[in-house]
């Protein structure tokens, strides 16, 4: 049986691989799930993010019982959203949530939203009073930190061309520049190049390369090597240890800005991304040992927008969105 309008809740998670949107009830429920491709504005651009980002949300909403709508536009256009939160990467500036912010309301998608960060959601979920550190390292990486008073910093998430130190996609490109290099004779690490051709499913370089520059490459498809790479510096292989420790040091690096700027003692740590496998994770915690409160991997940072989302309508007050 269908319900009265305005009687759910929309909680998007975007990032540099795909979109997540959960369709909740007002008490915060998840009753259905969709997904998208990459909603990252920087990578893939407004009109890109807009299709991922309906395809996501379309995807939960027409689940439930009465989502389906027989009037012009997609599905939300029924009303039904009473608040909703935007957790995306590349969600840098005012300017980009004034974009992102621009499309929401033009698609009439909900009365109450919020446009944030993606780093907000893990920091939403994975400490226990909202305050402390958050760390993405996907295919894209960032850091953001809050002191219990409030104040913020954000550290990295530059993006794949002039940062996202410590992320998959970097990574996998210094991987790959060993790996071409071994190819042409001026390194010697074959298990790196055995990994890049196996992956990509490519019988040499030469082929590789033109895959990789191929306009249909995306960033979050060079990314996914890191996995590879991962597993190689499990098992002892010493260059891909040498890579992974320098990812490790990279995160490090944005933990101590943040500790340094905040000034703050043993704070909650969130961690969330898909270069925390064991491995990976062991090595990054063990660094911080000492310097951090309780770490808390996050899983499915949705839940941090379904967090916020509820925040929203709960304060029935204020303006509609965060951006200008």
């Amino acid at each position: 049986m269908a319900t009265m309008k305005g009687d759910l809740l929309l909680a998007v998670d975007g990032d540099g691989t795909r979109t997540r949107a959960a369709v909740a009830d007002l008490e915060g429920r998840v009753l259905a799930r969709g997904f998208g491709a990459s909603s990252n504005l920087q990578s893939v651009g407004l009109e890109q993010a807009g299709q991922a980002l309906t395809t996501a949300i379309e995807g939960a909403l027409l689940q439930i019982p009465g989502g389906q709508w027989k009037g012009e536009g997609p599905a939300w256009r029924s009303g039904r959203f009473a608040a909703a939160c935007f957790g995306l990467a590349g969600v840098d500036s005012r300017e980009d949530e004034a974009r992102i912010s621009s499309w929401v309301k033009e698609q009439a998608i909900a009365p109450l939203f919020s446009v944030l960060n993606d780093s907000e959601l893990v920091l939403a979920s994975g400490t226990p009073e909202g305050w402390g550190i958050a760390v993405i390292a996907g295919t894209g990486s960032i850091c953001l930190g809050r002191a219990p008073d409030g104040r913020t910093v954000r550290v990295g998430g530059w993006g794949p061309l002039v940062g996202d130190e410590g992320s998959g996609h970097e990574l996998a490109v210094r991987a790959l520049h060993l790996a071409t290099k071994t190819a042409d004779g001026r390194a010697q690490c074959p298990s790196l190049l055995r990994a890049a051709l196996a992956h990509f499913g490519k019988p040499d370089a030469e082929t590789l390369v033109h895959h990789l520059h191929a306009a249909s490459t995306l960033s979050s498809d060079v990314a996914g090597l890191a996995t590879a790479i991962l597993d190689l510096a499990s098992r002892g292989d010493a260059d891909a240890v040498a890579l992974v420790n320098d990812s490790v040091r990279e995160l490090h690096d944005h933990v101590q800005v943040v500790l340094r700027t905040l000034r703050v003692t043993s704070p909650p740590l969130a961690i969330s991304g898909g270069m925390f496998r064991p491995h990976f994770r062991a090595l990054f915690l063990a660094g911080l040992e000492g310097q951090i409160g309780p770490a808390n991997q996050v899983q499915d940072p949705v839940v941090g927008a379904m967090t916020l989302a509820r925040r929203l309508l709960k304060a029935k007050a204020g303006p509609s969105t965060s951006g200008p």
